[in-house]
């Protein structure tokens, strides 16, 4: 079976939902994910008319399919800039400790108890997921950067807009209400 691409943001609720489903199929053995870190440019988008109240009802919608899951998701309490956290997935996924480390870091992150911009935090998870987080701060000032950037540019060049999104066979589903669909499209059964 072969990976399907999956992007994803450490800040966004419902990359969380999708990727607390995927994880699931993941660990039963029943998919195969290539996660792909996708940094969304909140704060670009902050403000204007009505910003304040689509926030609210998109925390409100994401709960809808959150609550049923058992996953906690409060809202950020500011506006963040998640790629710290973006670029610790990929050196725990060179250490094949990014499962562990997608799932702590969400959960903590929509518990209010990690913030994704602090380096020593995401360090510090690192180092509970069983990566050696001692090797982190250079990853950071050497190859992590340019590897985001080029998952960003072959994101983009697939169609990539926003996250939760995978690609299956050249197409795109974005949304994490679309993850049975790029499930079938896969020719993977949910039942």
């Amino acid at each position: 079976m072969a990976a399907i691409p999956f992007y994803i943001d450490l800040k966004s609720p419902y990359s969380y939902v999708a990727a607390h489903r995927a994880l699931a199929l993941s660990r039963a053995g029943r998919a195969e994910f290539d996660w792909l870190p996708y940094t969304l440019d909140i704060a670009g988008r902050a403000g204007g008319p009505g910003w304040r109240q689509r926030i609210r009802y998109l925390y409100r919608d994401v709960r809808r399919f959150a609550t049923p899951l058992g996953l906690t998701i409060r809202g950020p309490e500011r506006v963040y800039d998640s790629t710290i956290a973006q670029l610790g997935l990929l050196y725990a996924k060179q250490a094949g400790a990014h499962e562990a480390f997608i799932e702590t870091v969400f959960s903590l992150f929509f518990q209010r108890e990690l913030a994704p911009d602090d380096i020593s935090a995401v360090q510090a998870q690192l180092g509970a997921c069983g990566c050696d987080a001692e090797g982190f701060p250079a990853f950071l000032d050497g190859a992590g950067p340019l590897m985001l950037k080029t998952i960003r540019e072959e994101a983009e060049a697939a169609g990539v807009f926003g996250v939760p999104s995978l690609v299956v066979d050249g197409e795109l589903f974005w949304g994490q209400d679309r993850l049975d669909m790029a499930l079938a499209k896969a020719g993977i059964s949910l039942s």
